[in-house]
């Protein structure tokens, strides 16, 4: 094959590897959306809290526990009267995500270092494709040798650059596994403690389309648990 011809693969081959640099960076914000909910998920999880004598204790006294048809406001939280001991209540977890600062918190300081990634690395796909641009320019008046060397040049800028995306985003999941194990730690303990004295024997947690469709607003806990909470945090950062 003569040199032209080479040059013309060559160039196309470029242009296929640099159509899929520049759309590497896509899957940083469907990975940081999961991130997002997998918070939402975690506080889901923990807020189904049963306490294990008080399951019991309910089972023995053969009592039926009545759904009532009541949706709460969404987003919102409100400081209810006082709910019977012994009954099972609900924490609206949209709004407890929306107020909990420890999780605002979080959520900045993930988007903060979300858009340092980004940032980073399209400074650096941006760089590298320029560079290729003025390759493609100078390839015709290049030689075979001198071609070769500067495409393997490239060609290992862009695998390390993929690179570095990949262990950029697999910290983020790390630090986010993290933060998720701290966030389950401390809504788990604090429940535990605010059921002390209430024996509520089951704290759900509702989330609009999740798995509880109704709820009564009288059986909402979010505002004396999100007050809880963040004067636990504030106090702990004083």
């Amino acid at each position: 094959m003569n040199s032209k011809g080479k040059y013309i693969r060559s160039n196309t081959k470029y242009f296929v590897v640099f159509f899929l640099i520049s759309s590497m960076l896509s899957p940083i914000f469907g990975r940081y959306s999961n991130h997002m909910k997998n918070f939402s998920n975690i506080i889901l999880g923990i807020l189904v809290l049963a306490v294990i004598g008080l399951y019991i204790l309910h089972f023995k006294n053969d009592k039926e526990v009545q759904a009532m048809p009541a949706t709460t406001g969404e987003n919102s939280v409100s400081i209810t009267t006082p709910v019977p001991s012994g009954s099972v209540v609900f924490i609206n977890s949209d709004s407890l995500l929306d107020n909990y600062v420890y999780f605002k918190n979080k959520k900045l300081e993930f988007e903060s270092r979300q858009n340092r990634i980004k940032s980073e690395l399209e400074s650096e796909n941006n760089k590298l494709q320029r560079d290729v641009e003025s390759y493609q320019r100078r390839a015709p008046g290049m030689t075979e040798i001198q071609r070769q060397i500067e495409e393997e040049q490239l060609m290992m800028r862009q695998q390390k650059l993929m690179q570095r995306k990949d262990e950029l985003l697999d910290k983020l999941d790390d630090e986010q596994a993290k933060s998720s194990e701290e966030l389950y730690n401390r809504l788990a303990q604090f429940l535990k403690e605010y059921n002390v004295g209430k024996n509520y024997q089951f704290i759900f947690g509702f989330q609009k389309g999740g798995g509880i469709l109704f709820a009564n607003d009288s059986l909402d806990i979010t505002g004396p648990v999100l007050k809880g909470l963040n004067e636990e945090f504030l106090k702990s950062k004083r």
